[in-house]
């Protein structure tokens, strides 16, 4: 009789923060709550990128207190791409998962997708709701619009912070970008080498404490100028879907 006794992976979860001292100790306590029950192995990585507040005294004494529960400290600010670039390169573990720190999930959504991960290299996840600013909602729209006509990722919600993927992946995978598009480009990348992508659904919590720096013109410009620098360097002329 085959074995039907699910596959127990060793998880890295990382957070990258900046400026999260208000949620960034729930974020980490519900994240090592969930590996505990799903991992003999496990690991959970914080990237502090350069945040102006305590946010790295809290995870310091996170450290010493929970085994397991790293600390990646940048002192200069190397904005999301560069903070996502360095928890998946400290990362150690089979399945690497990342997620926001202002704790826009349930961390026990996590249990639904590494299950998955047995017939899957990516899980991405989707918003179920969208409970934010219709400015931003319509920022989100258009931009999963532009993705999918330009590089043909028929992904629902790009930027969503729920992703698991192997270890495979990220050795495959070139990433440049420093800003927000990083997400997109993990996503292309894994295509291009013809990775298995899911997709699943999850609720999503809007931010209750702190304030959000990933929605503002200069941030939304950045996007836009590293998804258009990718698509001409690296895609257009390399790919067959263009």
């Amino acid at each position: 009789m085959p074995d039907k006794t699910p596959k127990r992976y060793s998880i890295s979860v990382f957070l990258p923060a900046y400026n999260e001292e208000l949620n960034i100790e729930r974020a980490v306590m519900n994240s090592v709550e969930v590996l505990r029950e799903i991992s003999d192995d496990w690991e959970v990585i914080v990237v502090n990128d350069a945040s102006k507040d305590r946010t790295k005294e809290i995870v310091e004494e996170l450290v010493r207190r929970e085994p397991g529960v790293r600390l990646i400290n940048h002192e200069k600010n190397t904005r999301l791409g560069g903070a996502l670039r360095s928890g998946f390169a400290n990362s150690t573990k089979e399945l690497v998962f990342y997620t926001d720190a202002d704790n826009p999930i349930d961390m026990n959504d996590l249990k639904r997708a590494v299950p998955l991960m047995d017939d899957a290299d990516f899980i991405t996840g989707y918003r179920l709701n969208r409970d934010e600013p219709l400015k931003r909602k319509v920022y989100s729209r258009c931009y999963n619009w532009l993705i999918r006509l330009l590089f043909g990722l028929k992904v629902r919600d790009v930027n969503f912070s729920f992703k698991l993927v192997k270890q495979e992946v990220l050795k495959k995978a070139r990433l440049r970008s420093l800003g927000s598009f990083i997400d997109a480009e993990l996503l292309i990348e894994a295509r291009k080498y013809r990775f298995r992508i899911k997709e699943i659904g999850i609720r999503y919590y809007p931010r209750t404490e702190g304030e959000s720096t990933l929605a503002t013109p200069g941030v939304i410009l950045k996007i836009l100028e590293e998804l258009w620098t990718y698509y001409r360097r690296y895609y257009r002329d390399h790919s067959g879907n263009a």
